[in-house]
């Protein structure tokens, strides 16, 4: 019987296995759970202890599904179909150390009622061109009142551009770690949690529709028994087609705007939740992976691609930022196309892709 453990580090995770002859080049390590496997990529293999650099909490989702079958650890060698080595893993006390969450441990730390069906929030750094896309289409789900921006550190305060009643909260602005960033919301989720049913968290680039209407949405989360952690059937890049698309009107509806979207099931990601989600850097992961479900009717549209200036700006501006050593490692951010010739060959490419398609009609008119 193998084992999982932590010391000190607790990026580190560490698998002894009952073998000490298993060894040399060409070795690969996964976790599985019954028909789902986890490949271990930043893993080696001293003596019978597997390291792992678990930045992106590839055991921990394993350790989440692990009501469903017991966690196997599988090791192959060179490229082989057929595991060299398999071996079920129990997990030691010391693994769990960083896991707990000690409000959802005690019962009482959860309200009795929440006065609030659904809020919306996201976080912003010098984008308020596409935040204001995001607030007049949440606004129309929730009302501004329940809208919550976190604004890191903007040379231009968002509060000059919203509806006074959106909710700012600031930042200081430091160096840029994405991982922070989802460990800091994922605390912002479970404050509004307190008095909110659901909670909504996209980028400010980001938009949730559901295909039958707000009035869909609000009443699924309204429906009793309706609970979990939600991501969207459908997610699509927004593309600014230049050849007959100007630039985009701030102030308006987007729908009418744009007419093109290119599917991009990297969005499919949870974001709409009624119990706390610990998200992983870039938000396209949560540790609770067992706990999400897609549901079809919901679409996320990302606008990042939805307009050549805006996203030119955004591009020399990201590439510009100033991160931490730890967040280089895991999420570099330079290599953008950041002039105006490159940018225009990415799209040329994007607009020549076979994907590429007319968004419905009548889902234009939903934001």
């Amino acid at each position: 019987m193998a084992y999982a453990f932590r010391l000190d580090d607790p990026r580190m995770a560490y698998i002894r296995i009952s073998r000490e002859d298993i060894g040399g080049e060409g070795l690969a390590f996964s976790l599985r759970v019954g028909d789902w496997e986890q490949p271990l990529k930043r893993a080696a293999l001293q003596k019978n202890t597997l390291s792992i650099v678990d930045d992106l909490c590839d055991v921990e989702r394993a350790l989440q599904r692990s009501r469903q079958a017991q966690p196997l650890v599988v090791i192959r060698r060179g490229g082989k179909a057929e595991p060299e080595h398999v071996e079920a893993v129990l997990f030691h006390h010391s693994f769990f150390a960083p896991l707990v969450d000690y409000c959802r441990a005690f019962p009482h730390c959860e309200p009795t009622a929440r006065p609030e069906t659904l809020a919306v929030f996201t976080h912003v750094y010098d984008d308020t061109a596409m935040l204001r896309f995001w607030e007049w289409h949440h606004a129309r789900l929730v009302g501004q009142r329940n809208l919550f921006v976190i604004d890191h550190g903007s040379p231009v305060s968002p509060r000059l551009l919203l509806h006074p009643e959106t909710n700012v909260v600031r930042l200081p602005r430091g160096e840029t770690d994405h991982a922070e960033m989802a460990r800091f919301c994922g605390g912002f989720q479970r404050f509004l949690l307190s008095q909110y049913r659901w909670v909504l968290h996209t980028d400010a680039d980001e938009l949730l529709v559901h295909e039958q209407g707000n009035a869909a949405l609000m009443h699924l989360l309204a429906t009793p028994g309706t609970q979990g952690i939600f991501a969207p059937g459908h997610a699509v890049d927004i593309i600014h087609d230049q050849r007959r698309e100007g630039p985009l009107r701030l102030g308006e509806p987007l729908g009418p705007q744009r007419g093109f979207m290119l599917p991009n099931d990297l969005y499919k990601k949870p974001l709409l939740a009624s119990e706390p989600a610990s998200w992983l850097q870039g938000f396209h992961l949560v540790f609770e992976e067992a706990r999400v479900r897609e549901v079809p009717a919901l679409w996320l549209l990302h606008l990042q691609s939805a307009d050549f200036e805006l996203l030119l700006r955004k591009n020399r501006k990201w590439n510009a930022l100033k991160q931490s050593a730890a967040d280089v490692a895991l999420c570099p951010q330079n290599g953008r196309p950041a002039d105006e010739e490159s940018l225009k060959a990415w799209y040329a490419g994007v607009l020549a892709d076979a994907r590429l398609g007319p968004i419905p009609q009548e889902l234009r008119r939903l934001y």
